[in-house]
């Protein structure tokens, strides 16, 4: 998963560092560790299933901005939220980005980021009952 993950930090413009123990490296084994054991929390099972990899990687992505920005290692103002488009449709979830010209960047970063979370109802296909 960590390739894919920072191929999708790379299409969105976010640069990593190189260095295979910087701290980017670390927040991102950290993330993924965490966003693993939430899904596998959340269903039951001991590995993330096939049909919840673009969503686990989304929601690595997204605790990795996240924690970044909270730690200050990440500068807002300096992404581009141009490409965003206003509106995305998946299945029943619908997330609209509003276009204003007050808006700032943290407000962009902020809705994308949310998207990026996904809710945990893409998991109750995968959910199974433990006793």
């Amino acid at each position: 998963m960590y390739l894919d993950v920072v191929i999708r930090l790379s299409a969105l413009g976010v640069t990593l560092s190189s260095a295979p123990s910087s701290s980017d490296d670390m927040l991102l084994k950290h993330a993924i560790d965490k966003v693993t054991s939430h899904i596998n929390n959340q269903t039951n099972l001991l590995s993330v299933p096939k049909g919840l990899k673009e969503i686990a990687i989304d929601m690595v992505v997204g605790e990795f901005l996240l924690t970044k920005k909270a730690m200050g290692l990440l500068d807002v103002e300096t992404l581009n939220f141009e490409a965003v488009v206003k509106q995305i449709q998946e299945g029943d979830t619908n997330t609209i980005f509003a276009v204003e010209a007050n808006r700032t960047p943290e407000a962009y970063f902020d809705a994308f980021i949310l998207y990026l979370q996904h809710g945990n109802t893409d998991f109750l296909k995968y959910r199974v009952l433990t006793w």
